[in-house]
């Protein structure tokens, strides 16, 4: 086994354990920033696998999936963001 094959299933271990905690994160997160931040996390976690993969596997198809995915998950957190950002502004003007 090569230094690179052993350094790429070493990252995915620790990317896999990153993505247990996050998730847990979302699980108890307090407040809904919280647990977007947190979904924000676990999806660019799910996309260096997916990376990481597409490089043991020797297939290119899996970075364009990776692509794809880390546009609709960007596309997703600014969407919540500004969901949150109307609802302050709204709670403001009520008081």
């Amino acid at each position: 086994m090569s230094f690179f094959l052993l350094s790429a299933y070493i990252a995915i271990a620790i990317i896999s354990v990153s993505m247990i905690l996050t998730l847990i994160r979302f699980i108890l997160g307090p407040s809904l920033p919280d647990r977007v931040i947190s979904l924000d996390v676990f999806s660019a976690n799910l996309l260096a696998i997916l990376a990481i993969y597409s490089v043991l596997a020797e297939e290119k198809t899996y970075l364009n999936v990776a692509l794809t995915m880390s546009l609709v998950a960007f596309v997703g957190t600014m969407t919540f963001a500004y969901y949150l950002v109307q609802k302050r502004d709204k709670n403001r003007e009520n008081e």
